[in-house]
């Protein structure tokens, strides 16, 4: 592990809250929003490669003084309602078929929405289809296209036009992300308002599949830098490096949305630019407001920053195969060791969900399983029992993005209480991923892990044993038959079933210490209305408007 740094141990932490309250100026190490950058390539075959990571999209935190609100842009302005908003990252590129970036994933829900979307209740609704049915056996879907949706163009987006994109995207020479998920299925169009997909056995998550990032624009103007789509907004300018200027689509199914006419889509990695922007009335909606500041703004009332449960998820990830923790009672003693709400509350200032499965309680995939108790007497006797009783050393590589550091500082202090020596390593996010992480060169790491739609889509590339992300090197052949059997069962109610018992055994063997998850903090004006924060971190701006 001498690639990496050596960081300090426990004895930096402190109660960084009361700083913040006090008016302290605090320095919150690298942003991970970039890290997010290719989250979208993952295929659920577990087939395919891709950056499952997550971190935490805080930065420096903005100071507490106020700056008195007057908007650059507004209603009076001629150009009817501006929306001004915030994000961390300027997407690389907006290739329909290629939109790997989570940036780019992000305004493409805008732009060029697909069949079907994944909803604030963490399911998937209608979008361009209005409504699908799926055969007995699982293998044919059916999907039935809206009446009156046309391309930004005007032109009108029939059964054919979709028919074109799919043709595309399964063209093994097109380069695209999404041509693992359908090169074996079969798409045709039986007339205007019909498509239809035939898969060569049943997959249930496919519906979710087409959810993510599967983008429908005009084939005649397939481009990377203005794609045309039918979505609310179409692109009017992309501005390198400044913002991305979107128009209310005239055209869109829906009357009477979008309700703003103009939306600037600003590019602000840098999180003290973001909310000084926003309390001088330059920016209407941000997202990532740092978490240390959360409880000083809802204080102060400045704006509106109301943080909802998100479902990316954050843990200690145990090599299984080889090492100490190839044995589950060491496992168990870390999770017996470790302080949990200490971990919450210096990573998000509390502002997350304490867990030990994959989904917070509003996911239709939860089940509540009895979660470890803190119990270090209980945790000695495992390390003895496992034969470690004399002292263990080891490294920890830990990602070099915020808050690992402070993190894995609590876990070291925790761990050293119980006869575990971690010396932390932190290392570079460029090295960690592909040389670390997935080349399972650890013994124990903290990582993240944005958020996905399907449970397939989470447990089968991390868990079964022949899955791509599987950098635990886990492998129990119960699992791997249950995974499998969910990937083939369409009736939900035996799906959840299914994968009730796959996360049963995961929290007995814990291949995976799952952590928390964090919560989603955008933050708007007070004059904002109509404005809904997503579960999954995306941005809907459909009803956002000004008053």
């Amino acid at each position: 592990m001498e690639r990496g740094t050596p960081i300090a141990g426990a004895e930096t932490l402190w109660s960084r809250r009361d700083f913040v309250r006090m008016g302290a100026m605090l320095t919150v190490g690298a942003s991970a929003a970039s890290l997010l950058a290719a989250c979208g390539g993952d295929s659920t075959s577990g087939g395919s490669s891709g950056d499952d990571s997550g971190g935490s999209a805080s930065q420096t935190p903005a100071t507490s003084e106020s700056t008195p609100a007057s908007s650059s842009e507004s209603s009076s302005s001629g150009e009817g309602v501006v929306l001004n908003v915030a994000v961390v990252e300027e997407p690389p590129s907006l290739e329909p078929h290629n939109l790997t970036a989570a940036a780019a994933g992000l305004i493409g829900n805008v732009v060029m929405p697909g069949l079907v979307w994944w909803d604030y209740d963490l399911g998937v609704s209608p979008q361009i289809a209005e409504k699908w049915e799926t055969s007995a056996d699982g293998t044919e879907w059916t999907f039935t296209l809206r009446d009156g949706v046309t391309f930004h163009n005007g032109k009108p987006c029939t059964a054919g036009e979709i028919l074109r994109n799919f043709e595309h995207i399964k063209d093994p020479n097109s380069g695209s992300m999404l041509t693992p998920d359908f090169e074996d299925v079969e798409v045709f169009a039986p007339d205007d308002k019909t498509v239809v997909f035939t898969l060569t056995e049943s997959f249930a998550p496919f519906l979710a599949i087409l959810s993510h990032r599967v983008a429908m624009t005009d084939m005649d103007a397939y481009d990377g830098t203005k794609p045309i789509g039918t979505g609310p907004f179409k692109i009017v300018e992309w501005q390198r490096g400044s913002q991305i200027i979107l128009e209310r689509h005239e055209g869109y199914w829906e009357e009477g949305l979008p309700k703003a006419d103009r939306v600037n889509w600003k590019f602000m990695p840098d999180s003290d630019v973001r909310l000084t922007a926003l309390r001088a009335g330059e920016v209407d909606i941000t997202t990532s407001v740092p978490t240390q500041i959360i409880d000083q703004i809802k204080e102060s009332g400045e704006f509106v920053v109301d943080p909802i449960p998100g479902v990316g998820e954050y843990y200690l990830a145990f090599n299984c195969a080889e090492g100490p923790f190839a044995d589950v009672r060491m496992r168990k003693a870390v999770a017996h060791a470790i302080d949990k709400e200490a971990i919450l509350e210096v990573a998000l200032w509390g502002h997350g969900t304490i867990t030990n499965v994959s989904f917070p309680p509003t996911s239709p995939w939860f089940v509540e399983i009895p979660d470890y108790e803190q119990d270090k007497d209980k945790a000695r006797a495992l390390v003895e029992e496992a034969g470690y009783g004399g002292g263990l050393e080891l490294d920890m590589p830990i990602p070099n993005w915020s808050p690992s550091a402070e993190v894995a500082e609590i876990v070291q202090a925790d761990l050293a209480d119980i006869g575990i020596d971690v010396r932390l390593v932190e290392i570079e996010w460029a090295t960690y991923w592909p040389e670390i992480y997935l080349k399972s060169d650890f013994y124990i790491t903290y990582m993240g892990y944005s958020a996905r739609i399907d449970p397939d889509q989470i447990f089968y590339p991390r868990f079964h044993s022949k899955g791509v992300h599987n950098a635990t090197r886990y492998s129990n052949p119960r699992v791997d038959e249950l995974i499998e059997q969910g990937r083939r069962e369409i009736e939900e109610a035996k799906r959840k079933e299914i994968y009730a018992e796959v996360q049963r055994i995961l929290v007995d063997e814990l291949p995976w210490l799952w952590l928390y998850l964090p919560d989603i903090t955008n933050g708007w004006a007070k004059n904002v209305v109509g404005f809904r924060q997503h579960p999954g971190d995306l941005l809907f701006l459909t009803e956002a408007t000004k008053q």
